[in-house]
């Protein structure tokens, strides 16, 4: 984790950097090469003497800054070691010579997280990893600055002014979609594309694409060993650390296979007391001990709520679709204290068919393909709805948008998912990775870098991504069954109760429960000052109520808190408030407790190593 910054023009490279402090505590570095200036924050996680950035080769004719990890570095330095003089033990290295040797054909070498910056005298380039895990934002043509790149959005915002610009579509999914961001003329580099700028034009192109595939399919049991192995070798290199590594265990099937394969000497849980609808804790519980791993656990309330929420919306930047954030940032607090790494299960879902929306949409396809009611589907739309057994990415769309907005906002960027498909599975993955997973890629992110920690995340390896897109559907989701793949490779791995369990919770916040008892007048507050606000007025209008999984009251609560923290400070003031809001404190927060398990016999997977 490192947070990275730099410009074409005029502007304050050290304060851009320096807004950062918080994704890499350890080192700062700053370099100005002609109408280019660099700026990096280290996390050292890998050769913790060496790696200082920004780093150039040999004659200084590239330099870098980088954020993130390749995690098949030993491999490829083994490559580039004749041909290149090493001065370090770095991941960063390694990406310098590599794009000397191949050019952008680097990137497709990289088995890795990563957002880079690299200045070959000529042009920046700029990359970002497959599937989007470490962030790189971007703004052009200000004035005297001709374009600015960072990790995070406030950076940018200490050399450019950025009116908010929410548009329909975040009424739709409530997030930012696509390269936009909810700031005018600042953008996301989109995942697997890389990016150069000449000081003149801006060229984004394309890398990396998931793939799409309609057989012939290999028998079953190929596809179980395969996948059984590439989840062992991405575990396997994602162990690669010179500080300690925790899993980040949910008691879900997801984290629960990678602490099985990881076998940490500590695992860290996140609980809310509410009884089954929200508490896995008894699961968790159950592959810590399995493990042999400590077991800590945090438990945030409503009062931990309204006091950190400010900081995390401070932290992300901007509001995301998902009420999980505080979740994942009392749990990098607690991992801070204990390691530098977590390891966690994010991608699964998305990838092997683990959300009950995916159950769902495929039993509705089967009864429409059914000989039973092939000829009776007019009587079945009568009997439950008139939409159904039609077009699938419109049903879909309906499903997972929010409320606001016209009708068909954002349905264009459903059906472009659905259309890059053959299976219906696939096509809702898709649809997820593109809009709904970036949100909780982000707060993986923010979350660990508010704490100084790394966050990597397995699932999300690329090699697994294109295995899980070229499965046949039936491994995912099969009859009343979902993640089936995943349960035959976790058996005999992650124990049978885990394996076996049919009340999946997912990422559930009790933040209904405490918006409507506890914090009910905090957010009536919160709210009716927002509409007091221009701001309000982007604000799309509000549509058909969700019953629990609405979330329009906590939408407009982040608004509030997200102008209050972010958009009224100026430009001049914003590394003070970073000062007055940046998580510092180690000390675990309330609820924090610690759960010793029993020793294990069985040796890590960075010891035993891949099976062949």
């Amino acid at each position: 984790m490192c947070g990275i910054a730099g410009f074409w023009g005029n502007g304050d490279i050290e304060t851009a950097t320096e807004i950062l402090f918080h994704r890499g505590p350890d080192a700062s570095g700053t370099l100005a090469l002609g109408p280019v200036s660099l700026g990096n924050r280290r996390l050292k996680v890998i050769d913790l003497k060496g790696g200082q950035q920004p780093m150039s080769n040999e004659d200084s004719t590239v330099t870098l800054v980088f954020n993130g990890m390749i995690f098949n570095y030993r491999e490829l330095r083994k490559d580039l070691e004749g041909k290149h003089s090493f001065k370090s033990n770095s991941d960063t290295e390694v990406i310098v010579h590599a794009y000397e040797e191949w050019g952008e054909k680097c990137l497709d070498r990289f088995i890795g997280m990563f957002a880079i910056a690299l200045w070959d005298g000529r042009e920046l380039f700029l990359a970002r990893d497959r599937m989007g895990e470490k962030p790189l934002y971007y703004t052009t043509s200000r004035g005297k600055l001709r374009f600015a790149f960072a990790s995070e959005i406030k950076s940018l915002l200490t050399l450019v002014d950025a009116e908010p610009e929410l548009g329909e579509e975040f009424g739709v999914f409530e997030t930012s979609v696509g390269e936009n961001t909810l700031f005018k003329g600042i953008q996301v580099l989109p995942p697997g594309s890389y990016l150069r700028y000449d000081g003149r034009k801006v060229k984004v192109s394309r890398y990396w694409e998931i793939p799409s595939f309609d057989g012939p399919y290999e028998k079953e049991d190929f596809y179980v060993e395969k996948l059984r192995w590439l989840l062992e070798d991405a575990v396997r290199l994602r162990l690669r650390s010179d500080v300690p590594v925790g899993v980040f265990l949910s008691g879900g099937l997801d984290s629960s296979l990678i602490a099985c394969l990881a076998r940490p000497q500590v695992v860290f849980t996140c609980r809310y007391p509410y009884g089954p609808r929200y508490d896995e804790f008894e699961h968790a519980q159950c592959v810590a001990r399995h493990v042999g791993a400590k077991h800590l656990v945090i438990q945030p309330g409503p009062a931990d709520f309204k006091r950190d929420y400010p900081r995390i919306l401070w932290h992300l930047d901007q509001p995301i679709a998902t009420a999980s954030s505080i979740g994942e940032f009392s749990l990098a607090r607690l991992a801070s204290r204990h390691v530098k790494v977590v390891l966690g299960g994010q991608g699964a879902d998305e990838c092997f068919g683990g959300y009950v929306r995916y159950l769902l949409m495929n039993l509705e396809e089967g009864l429409g393909k059914s000989e039973e009611l092939l000829h009776y589907l007019p009587l079945a739309r009568f009997f439950w709805k008139e939409e159904m057994f039609s077009d699938y990415a419109h049903r879909y769309y309906q499903l997972i948008r929010r409320s606001g907005g016209e009708e068909r906002t954002g349905l264009e960027r459903v059906c472009k998912a659905f259309e890059a498909h053959a299976h219906l599975i696939d096509k809702m993955g898709r649809a997820d990775i593109e809009l709904s997973l970036p949100s909780l890629i982000t707060m993986n992110d923010r979350a660990a870098a508010a704490w100084g920690l790394e966050n990597r995340t397995p699932f999300l390896d690329h090699r697994i991504v294109e295995l899980a897109f070229r499965l046949p559907p039936a491994l995912k989701v099969r009859d009343m069954e979902q993640k089936v793949i995943l349960r035959k490779v976790a058996r005999g791995l992650v124990p049978d109760s885990v394996i076996d369990r049919k009340d999946k919770k997912g990422l559930i916040v009790p933040i209904q429960l405490w918006l409507s008892k506890e914090l009910n007048g905090w957010a009536k507050g919160l709210v009716s000052s927002l509409k007091r606000r221009p701001l309000y007025r982007q604000i799309p209008r509000e549509g058909a109520a969700r019953g629990e999984f609405d979330r329009r009251l906590y939408t407009l609560l982040s608004l509030e808190l997200w102008h209050r923290n972010v958009l009224s400070v100026p430009r001049n003031k914003r590394m003070a408030v970073a000062d007055r809001l940046r998580f510092r404190s180690r000390e675990p927060g309330p609820g924090a407790l610690a759960v010793e398990s029993l020793p294990s016999r069985k040796p890590p997977l960075s010891m035993a190593g891949p099976r062949a």
